[in-house]
């Protein structure tokens, strides 16, 4: 019988922190409202956004996702595909999508709510690419040639 040890993955508690007020943010954006925007051009951004976090997960694959800034222990750097323009598109697609939602549907606590959620993402994609620095070495190189969050521009 071959023995198969498995290597437990670490996150700090602040990590823990960002992720479960992320996910209570898109919870409340989600359920404050419809998921669906109604005008032709807030439909035509939340389906862009909802194209780019999914291009960002498909482009992961398993072996590399992971909601957490700590990056898996078998994970491996993604420069190509979606990630060869953005270093963030999950990131960027959600607030997309938000984004939409919650122009379609306004409210101040849905906008505040945004604000928070955007401020999150910002902290774990910096304390994220620390560690991708230590990792990865070569990540250092491929930020010189991406933009964070926004093409061309972050």
């Amino acid at each position: 019988m071959i023995k198969k040890t498995v290597e437990k993955q670490n996150y700090s508690v602040l990590s823990w922190i960002l992720v479960s007020i992320q996910l209570i943010c898109l919870f409340y954006i989600f359920v404050s409202a419809s998921w669906k925007a109604v005008h032709i051009n807030l439909q035509i951004w939340e389906l862009s956004g909802s194209f780019l976090a999914l291009s960002g997960v498909l482009g992961l694959n398993w072996h590399s996702f992971s909601i957490f800034p700590e990056p898996k222990n078998k994970g491996r750097l993604i420069t190509n595909g979606i990630f060869a323009y953005i270093r963030h598109p999950i990131y960027a697609g959600i607030l997309m999508v938000c984004g939409s939602l919650i122009w379609q549907f306004w409210s101040f606590e849905r906008f505040l709510t945004l604000g928070i959620l955007t401020l999150v993402f910002i902290n774990k994609i910096q304390k994220e690419e620390r560690f991708l620095i230590e990792k990865f070495p070569e990540y250092y190189d491929y930020k010189k040639t991406t933009n964070r969050l926004i093409p061309f521009l972050w």
